[in-house]
């Protein structure tokens, strides 16, 4: 099914905070794993008093990005926030004798310098985004298919030994995700995007991995032609019931069939996609049928002044360590 101007209107009527929350969507998802494993942290070493003041800082940080206050999470400003949560962890396994407890909490620790690993790489794209806004960016094959590793090396921590992802079919075992994420260029190895359409990319393969159960197979490609921009990913996962394939694009709507499943998401992301694809004049298809997987297809044209000015790489992840 190829979106039409008939599904706009879900754009149309988002409010100033929700706008905003769909621009910040993949921070509002990081922020939401950090939240996830301090509470663990709280619940397990019940430290209460210990965790509570962080916590309160890291609701603050939702607060702000529902606020647009987008310098918040430029770098040099998160990197306090990152000490503390740090320097608490480290505290309470050095007062902590039972062994299990301390295993829980250095899986937790792996999680977290994962996470921000990755929170570091989108502060940085977010920095360039707010200073440059309309500017299109070029990444070798090489460093885009390694900062995504990187992204789902995250995913995999943060799963803590519940599966595994995997690129290569003879080393999947049952509860393994079989990835496959190819990108091919006619730009010289290069692949040139704005900022916020690579944030598209990563929150679709998230979704298609949070809505196949373990085991399943995504494939995920990008091709970059002289002008134009292509990109699929497609899942062998849940699906969408067909009656409800037009309501998917709305802000928080999730699928009657997946709602039972617990997610820290907002259910948003196919707005943003929506909402990105318009902006940059793409066209957007998705095909899906419950029970057996979903495929969205997004084409962006690339402006010719951005082919020509574009081709200058740029390397935001080893900038941001």
């Amino acid at each position: 099914m190829k979106i039409t101007s008939k599904h706009l209107s879900v754009l149309y009527d988002l409010t100033a905070e929700q706008f905003n929350a769909v621009e910040m969507h993949s921070f509002l998802n990081l922020i939401n794993l950090i939240q996830m494993q301090l509470e663990f942290l709280k619940m397990e070493t019940g430290k209460k008093e210990l965790f509570d003041e962080i916590l309160g800082e890291t609701n603050d940080m939702v607060r702000e990005i529902r606020k647009s206050k987008k310098n918040r999470f430029f770098p040099e400003n998160l990197k306090s926030y990152q000490k503390k949560v740090i320097d608490l962890i480290t505290y309470i396994e050095k007062e902590t004798e039972d062994d299990e407890l301390t295993h829980g909490i250095q899986e937790s620790r792996d999680v977290l310098l994962e996470v921000f690993r990755v929170l570091d790489i989108r502060a940085e794209e977010l920095k360039r985004h707010v200073s440059h806004p309309g500017q299109w960016l070029s990444y070798s094959v090489e460093e885009f298919i390694n900062d995504f590793n990187t992204f789902f090396h995250a995913v995999e921590k943060n799963s803590k030994g519940r599966y595994r992802i995997v690129q290569n079919i003879a080393n999947q075992e049952p509860n393994d995700y079989l990835i496959h994420f190819e990108v091919d260029s006619e730009l010289d190895g290069l692949v040139t995007m704005p900022v916020i359409f690579k944030d598209v990319i990563r929150d679709l393969i998230a979704n298609a991995r949070k809505y196949t159960d373990p085991g399943g197979r995504i494939h995920v490609g990008v091709y970059q032609k002289k002008n134009l921009l292509r990109f699929i990913v497609e899942d062998n996962g849940m699906g969408i019931p067909k009656n409800e394939l037009d309501r998917i694009f709305e802000y928080g709507y999730r699928a009657t069939n997946v709602r039972h499943l617990p997610t820290m998401g907002g259910g948003f992301g196919l707005t943003k996609a929506l909402y990105v694809t318009v902006q940059l004049n793409g066209d957007l298809w998705i095909d899906s049928e419950e029970d057996n997987g979903t495929k969205i297809k997004i084409e962006i044209p690339v402006p010719e002044k951005f082919v020509k000015t574009g081709l200058k790489k740029t390397n935001i992840s080893s900038e941001s360590g």
